[in-house]
């Protein structure tokens, strides 16, 4: 996995005398709103989404792929989760706890490297998703996400896809239309 690139084969099996290898179904809840959450996963095979409510209606708030770290910034404060990750395919990942990991990063400065690189893709995370809200019109968000992401279209629902842009179903199947022709 890219993550674990930087990592010495002797850091690496350090890191794993701490994490554990999980296999869950699809549907599989990973964080819970309202509930804290001890661990940062690390995605091997599989998807997620991350979600929330509002006026009873759920919210897309980002998609994990291959490669992906699910974890929310709250995970590391040891905070009540804002949203929930559930995951969309059977998957496979690499779980440790929150605490193991900073832990692991005091010690050994590629694991501490690697919570920079996590840090830094969640604000460049931000930065995208900010852009794309404030600054594209409807068709250029789901331009650049299906020219960003193109495996979103074969594996997350329209519904969360349309979700996740901040439009109606309607509307993403409006645009969408559009952009086949």
């Amino acid at each position: 996995m890219s993550y674990f690139a930087g990592l010495s084969d002797e850091v690496y099996d350090v890191f794993m005398d701490f994490a554990v290898k999980k296999e869950y179904p699809k549907g599989k809840i990973l964080i819970e709103h309202g509930k804290k959450n001890e661990f940062v996963f690390f995605l091997i095979t599989g998807s997620a989404k991350s979600y929330n409510f509002k006026d009873s209606k759920q919210n897309c708030l980002w998609f994990a792929f291959e490669s992906d770290c699910i974890a929310t910034i709250r995970t590391f404060d040891d905070l009540i989760s804002q949203e929930t990750v559930e995951l969309l395919e059977d998957s496979e990942l690499i779980q440790i706890k929150s605490g193991d990991l900073i832990t692991l990063s005091n010690q050994f400065t590629s694991i501490s490297s690697l919570m920079i690189q996590l840090l830094k893709e969640h604000i460049l995370f931000l930065e995208y998703k900010l852009n794309g809200l404030q600054f594209m019109t409807s068709e250029e968000r789901y331009d650049k996400l299906i020219r960003d992401f193109p495996e979103v279209l074969q594996r997350v629902t329209l519904t969360d896809i349309a979700s996740y842009l901040g439009l109606s179903r309607e509307t993403l199947s409006r645009i969408r239309r559009k952009t086949t022709k």
